[in-house]
């Protein structure tokens, strides 16, 4: 064949998607023309769009030993390197490309993609709104860009950009897929949900969007058409085991029944200590446990656990010194900032996660007053210098933190008076928060530690901040740490923690909603004592207890799991825990 008619060849079956034939072609096109580089160039392309990204990189090097001035290769490497997580050896390819062509858009995105991968979003929101002054219909560029807000955590900001790109295309399946959890982080569960029924509605086959569907369902409350969802990804994909994993929550236990041999089959077909593996472990784990089956039950969650702290452990001397650097930074009662904040006061319920967080913010927040937020990331984040690289926290810095915090709020319904920020994990930040809110209310739940290991061994949970949630003797480890830190906190903000117990508050809603309703200074509804009632989203592990009628029945649940839980009890610290250990 001849040179034209080989490229042809190659060029036809890649624009079809047919990778392996034009994988085919461009190989016997590299022997017939061993100096041209389209051949290998081609044949990188197919490698990586049959996902063997790392086999890929070879070629597109050969094209550019070829000639040293192909770009476009350039850029492909560039990208497969990205898929393989090294960034730096992309940027320098990218820097060599945009100092020959500048305005490069593609390179661009790239170098911006390449910035998100070494963990610097403000440096790639700087290359992308760059590129965006220059070119502001460039759908792929808000969405990235949009990504690095949400790094940053401004979902505000994020939201502008995935808007932007709808205005540009409103059928754009990937910014509604992505735009669908920050319009639920803000409480627009409405629009959250269209946006994800519109992208599948458009693209049935998009198994995102149907995740994403699935979550925000769930979240609803609506367990039976997550469930169809769920169903409908396993026909698609019989083997994601993210979504077998959440089938088995939502299934009955005759569900479960049929479902078995499906986690089964996903389980022997996954690799060791792979997420594949956890996840079908954890599926399994549901499954026996709803049949009663104690022993293999404790069997299966040991496995997804182990495959998860294995993937994720946890930093012990890390977790030390950063909970130690909290305390000294607040050694005295804290004197919070003189003036308050206009508009609705922050109410920060805090705790171990599973620990009734939940629960607490439907109580306050079925108030017709207040506006309840969920678990926000941003004060964490804003207060990240301060917490991890020891930054003084100065009166100025507080200051700056109340704006940028206050910038990030979602718009709410007039009259709000409070608002409620449930992030368990801001019990760290109890220092900052009060110094720079002198008119916040803290409420901490306070729940017998081994009910909420259970809880938490038993739950997977997503992201990394929760390590230890994976290994009894790191999570006996943190749970220690927690304990002092609070036994801190009451010493240097008297007067300005309730201590609200989970038994407690399922024991007698009515009466502990209203010593609740009086700390945080308001006038106790009815609704309060009848959280059931709450028609919210609720983006957490406990959305489907929350559906139900406060009850009693997790309180020492962990005593039918204690032989399992050892690890864990053993590890308690006794001046911490006097009465645990008692």
């Amino acid at each position: 064949m001849t040179l034209n008619n080989d490229l042809q060849a190659a060029h036809g079956f890649l624009n079809q998607g047919k990778f392996k034939l034009a994988l085919k072609q461009s190989k016997g096109g590299m022997k017939r023309h061993k100096s041209h580089p389209d051949f290998p160039n081609i044949a990188g392309i197919c490698l990586s769009g049959l996902g063997k990204h790392r086999d890929a990189v070879p070629y597109f090097k050969k094209a550019l030993a070829l000639a040293p001035g192909f770009h476009d290769a350039r850029k492909n490497l560039a990208q497969t390197l990205l898929f393989l997580q090294q960034g730096e050896s992309a940027m320098k390819l990218l820097d060599r490309v945009l100092g020959d062509l500048p305005g490069d858009q593609a390179a661009l995105y790239l170098k911006a993609q390449a910035q998100l991968v070494l963990n610097d979003p403000e440096a790639a929101i700087e290359t992308a709104s760059g590129a965006l002054a220059k070119d502001a219909r460039q759908p792929r560029m808000l969405r990235l860009r949009a990504m690095a807000w949400k790094t940053l955590g401004d979902e505000k900001a994020a939201l502008e950009d995935y808007q932007a790109t709808l205005r540009l295309n409103p059928n754009d399946v990937d910014a509604l897929v992505n735009i669908s959890l920050p319009l639920a982080r803000i409480m627009r569960q409405d629009d959250a949900t269209a946006a994800a029924q519109k992208a599948v509605a458009l693209d049935p086959g998009n198994l995102e969007a149907r995740r994403r569907l699935a979550s925000q369902l769930i979240s609803n409350g609506e367990s039976e058409a997550a469930r169809e969802q769920c169903l409908a990804i396993m026909k698609l994909d019989p083997k994601d085991t993210q979504v077998l994993e959440m089938l088995a929550r939502l299934n009955s236990r005759e569900q479960n029944a049929e479902l078995m041999p499906v986690a089964q089959k996903a389980l022997k077909a996954a690799p060791a200590r792979s997420q594949d593996r956890a996840n079908a472990a954890f599926a399994l784990a549901r499954i026996t446990d709803q049949a009663g089956d104690k022993d293999a039950f404790a069997a299966h969650n040991d496995e997804a656990n182990a495959c998860m702290a294995a993937q994720s452990p946890y930093d012990y001397e890390g977790s030390e010194r950063q909970f130690s650097r909290i305390m000294a930074a607040f050694p005295d009662v804290i004197a919070p900032a003189e003036t308050a904040q206009d508009g609705p006061r922050p109410i920060y319920v805090v705790g171990m996660p599973r620990s009734g967080t939940t629960l607490t913010e439907t109580v306050i927040g079925s108030h017709p007053q207040v506006f309840p937020l969920g678990e926000r990331g941003v004060p964490s984040f804003l207060l990240h210098p301060f917490v991890d690289n020891e930054q003084a926290f100065t009166p100025e810095a507080a200051q700056t933190f109340v704006s940028e915090d206050i910038s990030r709020l979602p718009d709410m319904p007039g009259g709000t008076t409070a608002y409620v920020d449930k992030m368990p994990d801001n019990y760290r930040l109890l220092g900052h928060l009060l110094t720079a809110y002198p008119e916040a209310r803290f409420v901490h739940l306070c729940r017998d530690p081994r009910d909420v290991a259970m809880s938490i061994w038993r739950g997977y949970f997503s992201g990394s901040s929760l390590t230890y949630a994976y290994d009894l003797k790191a999570m006996a480890h943190r749970f220690n740490l927690y304990g002092r830190l609070m036994q801190h906190w009451r010493q240097v903000m008297p007067g300005r923690l309730y201590d609200l117990r989970y038994e407690d508050l399922v024991g007698d809603i009515e009466s502990e909603s209203r010593k609740l309703a009086e700390f945080c200074g308001l006038d106790w509804v009815e609704d309060m004592a009848h959280p059931e009632r709450h028609e919210g989203q609720v983006l957490t592990l406990s959305n489907t207890q929350l559906r139900q009628t406060v009850h009693t029945r997790s309180v020492g649940k962990w005593e039918k799991y204690a032989d399992v839980l050892a690890p864990f009890i053993d590890g308690l610290d006794p001046e911490i825990w006097p009465e645990i250990k008692a």
